[in-house]
């Protein structure tokens, strides 16, 4: 059995480059056919916002790729509601993406508990 990766993407997607570092690694892993979960807390929400618009600031867009982690075999993705609430985001302010789900602090925690690997940057 292939060993599990949580990637944790807690960092605004424009700024550094670890939204978009992250991105790759989970998509390179998934290539591997190793088990990939990726959670979104903190300002890493932001990296889900439909509508970014970072070529004003003449950043590439990475953002619409997250939308293809379902076609890599990346089923499990999910969303902070805490700090959605936060941030004063719903859902429907996202990135559509097959299977993303809003959980709770206790159920990223539980997630992150049974991965073998966790990668946050």
């Amino acid at each position: 059995m292939n060993k599990s990766i949580c990637i944790i993407f807690n960092k605004a997607p424009y700024g550094s480059q670890a939204g978009r570092e992250l991105l790759d690694i989970a998509l390179m892993a998934a290539a591997f056919d190793m088990p990939i979960t990726a959670i979104f807390v903190e300002d890493g929400v932001y990296q889900l916002l439909n509508n970014q618009q970072p070529d004003i600031l003449h950043i590439k867009n990475h953002s619409s790729t997250f939308k293809a982690l379902p076609l890599y075999g990346i089923e499990d993705v999910y969303v902070a509601q805490e700090d959605l609430d936060k941030f004063k985001l719903d859902m429907g302010r996202l990135l559509d993406i097959d299977g993303i789900q809003p959980v709770a602090t206790d159920t990223i925690k539980s997630k992150i508990a049974h991965s073998n690997f966790v990668l946050t940057l």
